[in-house]
């Protein structure tokens, strides 16, 4: 995991951030205080503001257009991407830093401040110890005002660990479902049909009070097949929602920005007609890949924002979809046992991916955040669906509408990175930033693939 070793605290990007005005005044131009207690004063504010987990007083120490290098060689520019630095990697940590300086000078309007530090870590994640030493250069400029604002830093350092100590999760979490691929999510079993699939499922939403549950729909699937406009049709009639999910579930990192963007536009009719009044201004992306360059990914954000579009992200996903074809092979041959180990095995990959999916939320934003869970309007998940109820029920989860849920602060960060393969928000967060993940049980994908061939 690439270390910025200076920038370690706790987040404060998602809740009440601090006012945004430096922690220090213009200084008086007389020479009554001395050079150092001066920069004694800002290296103190420094790491108070990043103890106190004070991210917009801490980015305003910088110059509009400071340059911070990192240990790696790595160089951050600006105060937007300080902010992003400072938020995303007090999310993940806590300090406590002190600075011995050995060497100050002023030179008219520049200033320079150089020596080591001692840092002391937690993997907030984890509650690992760890500790960090080195040495910094600190250049600053004067401003019209009088204030020493940074303009160039650069740090050395090596972190060493302590003991490691076992994430703790949250004892009451939050999770709304969603369902891609709607109206016509998979294969079908025998006797089965989509309609038919719809009203299981929402049936079983409703007898759990999941009203107003979304859907996200594919409106190409709806052409010249009176079962699927059917299903959607149940789907609404039950009190569930709509959003979009592009036209034909198109990739983004297989086609030009301009394609994709013209798929959202030829969906909307469908979400209009069968949503009628409702918000269907909710959107997911195929296959949950955003951009697999930066121009992609800020074009068709751009796009959806212009549209009045929110993105319906994830932050729980076990690939529900992959049981399905399987069950139907082992229903066409009543293979009894074989179906209790698909439900078994879904079962016990959605309490893995759960735990997963949790502790990276813990590693890439500092804390659990409410949940938004996907899974596909499938045959196998809707006969499932009652058991995962009642698992997440018995991890203490309580269960919320999408709107509510995504009106957390941490689902309106933006890792900005290309990233072909996508993933939830916080494997987005977790691969840009090239933080480690937990350790995790692989799918039985291999198994299921083959299973009653």
């Amino acid at each position: 995991m690439r270390r910025l070793v200076l920038l370690a605290g706790v987040i404060g990007a998602f809740g009440a951030l601090a006012s945004g005005q430096s922690s220090h005044d213009a200084y008086p131009a007389d020479h009554n205080v001395a050079v150092g207690d001066i920069f004694a004063t800002l290296r103190g504010d420094w790491a108070r503001n990043l103890h106190d987990k004070k991210i917009d007083a801490s980015v305003a120490e910088y110059s509009t257009d400071a340059e911070f290098f990192d240990p790696g060689g790595n160089t951050v520019r600006g105060t937007t991407e300080l902010r992003q630095l400072f938020a995303t990697i007090t999310a993940t940590y806590d300090s406590d830093l002190t600075f011995t300086s050995l060497q100050v000078g002023e030179f008219g309007e520049l200033a320079y401040d150089a020596g080591s530090y001692q840092e002391a870590l937690v993997l907030r994640a984890t509650g690992k110890h760890q500790h960090s030493s080195g040495t910094y250069l600190t250049v600053y400029k004067r401003g019209s005002d009088g204030r020493w604002l940074i303009s160039e830093q650069s740090w050395t350092g090596v972190v060493s660990d302590g003991a490691e100590t076992i994430a703790q999760l949250a004892a009451h979490p939050v999770v709304a479902l969603t369902f891609d691929d709607l109206p016509a999510a998979g294969s079908l079993p025998p006797g089965q049909n989509r309609n038919k699939v719809a009203a299981a499922l929402a049936a079983e939403l409703k007898a759990n009070h999941l009203e107003g549950t979304y859907g996200f729909v594919n409106a190409v699937k709806l052409e010249s097949d009176p079962d699927a406009q059917q299903a959607l049709h149940t789907w609404v009639d039950a009190g569930m929602n709509i959003g979009s999910h592009t036209w034909s579930h198109i990739s983004l990192s297989a086609n030009p920005a301009e394609a994709f963007e013209h798929e959202i536009a030829i969906n909307e009719p469908a979400l209009a007609e069968y949503g009628e009044t409702r918000d269907w201004h909710w959107f997911r992306y195929p296959f949950l890949w955003e951009g697999d360059t930066l121009d992609k990914r800020r074009a068709v954000r751009a796009y959806l924002r212009d549209r009045g579009y929110r993105i319906a992200q994830v932050s729980l996903d076990f690939e529900d979809y992959a049981w399905n074809d399987a069950y139907g092979r082992c229903m066409g041959k009543e293979d009894a046992q074989a179906i209790e180990w698909l439900k078994q095995s879904y079962l016990d990959t959605a309490t893995e991916y759960i735990r997963l999916g949790r502790e990276e939320q813990q590693i890439a934003f500092g804390h659990e955040i409410p949940n938004v869970m996907l899974l596909h309007a499938t045959a196998f998940t809707t006969l499932m669906l009652p058991d995962l109820l009642e698992l997440l029920q018995k991890q203490g989860f309580r269960f919320a509408g999408l709107d509510e849920v995504e009106q957390d602060p941490a689902y309106a960060l933006d890792p900005d990175a290309a990233l072909k393969y996508g993933g939830t928000l916080p494997d987005q967060f977790m691969d840009s930033r090239k933080l480690k993940y937990p350790t995790f049980k692989p799918k039985p994908f291999e198994r299921i693939k083959h299973l009653c061939e």
